[in-house]
């Protein structure tokens, strides 16, 4: 939605949603030229058949209509779709996590004019394959005014900074509450630092999905743990990011997967550095000792270790929040994500459809 935001008022943009509730009406509400696709997953044979009888006539009959220079998948998951909406019109595919070898294969990425990594790391990926050249890194970009002109005051966790002369310094885990996300890492880090003599807290927001329920219990149950349980607090999904970084001193991406690691660069156009781990796309957004952090997966004794620095030098966290804004403006504004995009698609415009 972001990116559809602020392309240049020479494109002409047409989003294709699979329903008509949540994002479908939020750009609706913007004015934004909307349609309604049904979505059928391809990897599965009963999905497959879905998209042919279904998906598929929709999607072909919408590009009649609007009769599209590139159609851009959203998700790799998507690209079989899009590739069979027209045999003519040039397809984008986006891969913002990591991809096998097999989901190169099965999703046809090969038929693509271009496909938009959103890291080198996910480009890598590409690198044994006679597609590689086709695979351009375009990063995610974040609305810096959006963040900063928030509304939010701060106050999810008030009690946390009721003692002014002592405040403890602040955490935040954003996002999906699921395995990949290591959440209970965060939480095992934060026991050891706070055993150390450390004043700190967490901060967790997300919701846990159905496929992922059990490690949401069990992330429930160890918070509520004696030595935990007055210094950890879980809030749902919040739709104001700001409201989340405003509560905040430094944020944690510790995932054990992770193509790109949004909530870095949107914690940095909030003056938040952060913390992440040496995984996938992150070490290419974060400076370690400069905007943030590099600590291992899955190693909570060394996370614990840099909260208890952390802790006692507030001035370096500070330091780094405000270098880490600065990175943020001059590499991962969304103006420049969506200057990107358009170059692509008018490579692939240029190059033609794939046969």
């Amino acid at each position: 939605m972001e990116l559809v935001r602020s392309l240049p008022s020479h494109i002409d943009p047409l989003l294709v949603c699979p329903s008509d509730t949540g994002i479908y009406l939020e750009l609706k509400d913007l004015g934004i030229p909307t349609r309604v696709g049904p979505h059928g997953a391809w990897r599965k044979a009963t999905g497959r058949l879905k998209a042919l009888f279904w998906q598929l006539p929709a999607l072909r009959k919408i590009a009649r209509e609007f009769q599209p220079q590139v159609i851009h998948a959203n998700e790799l998951h998507v690209v079989p779709q899009a590739l069979k909406t027209s045999t003519k019109i040039p397809v984008s595919g986006h891969v913002r996590l990591t991809i096998t070898p097999r989901q190169i294969d099965t999703y046809s990425m090969g038929k693509c004019t271009r496909i938009v990594a959103v890291s080198k790391a996910v480009k890598s990926l590409f690198s044994n394959t006679a597609i590689y050249d086709r695979v351009k890194v375009v990063y995610n970009g974040v609305d810096i005014s959006a963040v900063k002109s928030s509304t939010a005051t701060g106050d999810l966790c008030p009690e946390w900074r009721s003692k002014p002369s002592d405040p403890p310094l602040i955490f935040g885990i954003f996002g999906l509450i699921s395995q990949r996300k290591n959440q209970l890492v965060a939480v095992e880090a934060l026991s050891r630092a706070i055993v150390a003599g450390a004043n700190v807290r967490l901060l967790i927001a997300g919701d846990a999905f159905a496929s992922s329920e059990e490690y949401g219990d069990r992330l429930r149950e160890r918070i509520g743990a004696p030595d935990v349980r007055d210094h950890v607090a879980w809030i749902p999904f919040q739709k104001d990011a700001g409201a989340l970084y405003r509560c905040i001193d430094t944020n944690l991406l510790i995932s054990g997967e992770e193509g790109f690691g949004r909530t870095i660069i949107e914690a940095g156009a909030a003056g938040i550095p952060s913390i992440g781990t040496r995984i996938g796309g992150i070490p290419e957004l974060i400076e370690d000792n400069q905007t943030g952090w590099l600590v291992s997966e899955g190693d909570a004794d060394e996370l614990a270790r840099r909260m208890v620095a952390l802790d006692a030098s507030r001035d370096a966290v500070r330091e780094a929040g405000a270098r880490a804004a600065r990175h943020v403006e001059e590499n991962f504004t969304i103006q420049a994500h969506a200057a990107n995009m358009v170059s692509l698609w008018q490579e692939c415009i240029d190059a033609g459809r794939i046969v």
